[in-house]
């Protein structure tokens, strides 16, 4: 089992994550990325921390995915974030969020 308390084992992820932002306003923002490394405890936290490392700063980050038959590109503001959350995506959950 890995630190954190997850057993990368008998995880099954696909190739996306799940990024919520909160922003100094409240309004929330939800985009999607993927992380071209297999998705490990390691990996999100080590994306997660690139994030982190950006708040605050002018860093302007974009995200491009279709999901339920649209294209979106979300740019992300990094000054204006409070707080923000990443998570892993199931490969079932997959189908409805593709890059």
């Amino acid at each position: 089992m890995a630190a954190g308390g997850f057993d990368d084992d008998e995880m099954d992820y696909g190739p996306s994550i799940s990024i919520e932002f909160t922003l100094l306003s409240g309004e929330t923002i939800s985009v999607r990325d993927h992380i071209e490394d297999p998705i490990t405890e390691e990996s999100l936290r080590a994306y997660a921390d690139g994030l982190i490392r950006q708040m605050g700063s002018d860093t302007i980050r974009t995200f491009a995915y279709s999901w339920d038959g649209e294209l979106y590109v979300d740019a992300v503001r990094l000054k204006e974030v409070a707080a923000l959350s990443v998570s892993t995506v199931s490969d079932a959950d997959e189908d409805d969020w593709e890059e």
